[in-house]
């Protein structure tokens, strides 16, 4: 297999231009993220990101046991929970029992960012070793960098821009091997899909094509490999699967000895044409525009159509990028059958097996457009490619800025975090031991105000028409909590249909937020 013409650049340059490179996507992740940094879970998907962040919390005060997770609710036995490859909440609690517990959503929040910046920057790579342009290598980063789903989730708590941005620097090492022939690019190309699959599991559809690739490229090229390096691909290769089916069934394990069901860990297929078409309506009214800026779809089919142009020159010198997008575009469809349910009600499903490949795309076509104008003067690309970039950059940014601001494109009616902020400063101020629990009723995610108020216990939401405080004090005497906190409007939507409320409970502390009630006596902890 041919390798891509490059241009030749002196070893310092290169370096000086990568590094500059590096610094300039650092510059923009910082120009990101920095505001959020401190803060707590909020926005569109809130209640997962609060799920993801009580992980954190819980190896920091659980003994930081990787293998056994907890979270801060209390629906499954002691909080433990199967979850996928838990690595960047263990990292982040792992620096803040250098630095303190309040570092760990900083911390949780930045090590999610750089994943971002690799992926940048191994893209800037991938094209740059190929043309020797530095504006053209910078667009396929600036690209991703714009897509506001993928700003917005690599700047938080969900692990799925963390998959697809390991995923793409697995693609860089698995590109690299044509030219470098060093076996040690492809044994790092494996290492790295396999924690980006274990990290985020539909990333696996990226091994699955490198590994399928490879083993397409050993079959009708016998000479790609010795037999040393068939016989440890081929041991790789099966210790990557193994242990991710491994670690799949020991979630499972985990899963079922605690009585967990926090984390989805089951197919959910679309099995009716209702539910295509209520996919297709949803990603057509509103994750379209989350997806992408307006700009970026053009950009998309002009990426596709200089790849088709150019195909004699990428299967000459690019057969395995096009063999992986090609097989990796079906893994991701299988995926989305598989999984289609979840795509309507989660913008992030699309990351981790969709991302990727479209972003790879998007920097092969750059490679052969930038290749196919060497002969031009040297401003000409430059000027285009610069253009371009920021044509792609500036719109992403505006709509990123929108997104983590309020109101916005009515996803933040749904937004519930408001009430619950400075939880744990009050309750602390209140005099409430840290090892107190809680029951907290009127919100619908498991962890979310449990890490507002930083307080172990049990979200619970059944029908207010029906709920007198005696069912609230057993509930709370079942499991072992000691406190009742409700936001403000549902205090007083009980207190006006329940009236011994104040009777059954005592108002420990208040504020316009929420309420905090306390049982006649205390309640003894199961667990």
């Amino acid at each position: 297999m041919g390798t891509s013409p490059t241009l030749p650049l002196p070893a310092a340059s290169a370096r000086t231009q990568r590094l500059l490179a590096g610094g300039f996507f650092l510059l923009l992740v910082l120009f990101y993220y920095w505001p959020s940094l401190q803060w707590l879970p909020r926005g569109i998907h809130e209640w997962g990101q609060g799920d993801r962040l009580a992980l954190a919390f819980g190896f920091y005060d659980h003994g930081m046991n990787f293998f056994k997770p907890h979270t801060f609710t209390l629906m499954s036995i002691d909080g433990v929970t199967g979850v996928e490859f838990p690595l960047i909440p263990y990292l982040a609690a792992l620096g803040a029992k250098v630095g303190g517990r309040s570092l760990i959503v900083p911390l949780y929040r930045l090590l999610t960012s750089l994943t971002a910046w690799l992926a940048y920057y191994y893209l800037f790579r991938l094209v740059f070793e190929r043309t020797g342009q530095f504006v053209a290598a910078l667009v396929p980063g600036l690209f991703l960098a714009a897509s506001p789903v993928f700003a917005y989730y690599a700047g938080n708590f969900l692990p799925d821009a963390a998959g697809a941005s390991l995923a793409i620097v697995g693609a860089y090492y698995l590109l690299r091997f044509p030219r470098s022939q060093r076996f040690g690019d492809l044994a790092l190309a494996i290492a790295i899909y396999t924690l980006a699959s274990l990290i985020k599991l539909s990333a696996a559809v990226y091994l699955v094509a490198g590994i399928s690739t490879l083993l397409l490229w050993g079959y009708l090229r016998p000479a790609a490999f010795t037999l040393r390096q068939r016989v440890w691909l081929l041991l790789l290769m099966g210790a990557s699967l193994s242990l991710i089916a491994g670690y799949t069934l020991y979630n499972d394990y985990l899963n079922q000895t605690y009585n967990s069901e926090l984390f989805l860990a089951a197919a959910r297929p679309l099995t009716t044409m209702e539910q295509f078409d209520a996919l297709v309506r949803r990603v057509r009214e509103s994750w379209s525009y989350e997806y992408f800026v307006p700009f970026q779809y053009p950009v998309l089919l002009a990426s596709l159509f200089v790849c088709l142009l150019s195909w004699r020159r990428i299967g000459r010198t690019e057969w395995l990028w096009a063999a992986q997008l090609g097989l990796a575009t079906v893994g991701s469809l299988l995926f989305l059958k598989l999984m289609g349910v979840q795509f309507q009600h989660h913008d992030y499903y699309v990351l981790a097996p969709f991302w990727p490949g479209l972003v790879l795309l998007v920097a092969l076509a750059t490679t052969q457009l930038a290749l196919h104008m060497g002969q031009l003067p040297q401003w000409v690309p430059r000027v285009l490619f610069l253009a371009l970039g920021l044509g792609i950059l500036l719109p992403g940014l505006r709509r990123y800025r929108e997104r983590m601001s309020e109101p916005y494109q009515g996803f933040s009616n749904d937004y519930t975090y408001h009430w619950m902020m400075n939880g744990a400063a009050t309750l602390a101020q209140a005099g409430v031991p840290p090892q107190a629990t809680l029951l907290v009723v009127g919100s619908g995610a498991p962890n979310l105000s449990l890490v507002y108020f930083d307080h172990r216990g049990l979200v619970w939401n059944p029908d207010r028409q029906n709920l007198p405080p005696s069912a609230l004090l057993q509930q709370m005497t079942q499991v072992g909590l000691d406190y009742l906190i409700m936001p403000r409007p549902v205090f007083e939507e009980m207190r006006t249909r329940y009236a011994d409320l104040l009777t059954t409970f005592s108002e420990f502390t208040a504020n316009n937020q929420f309420v905090v009630l306390k049982p006649p006596h205390a309640i003894p902890h199961w667990r």
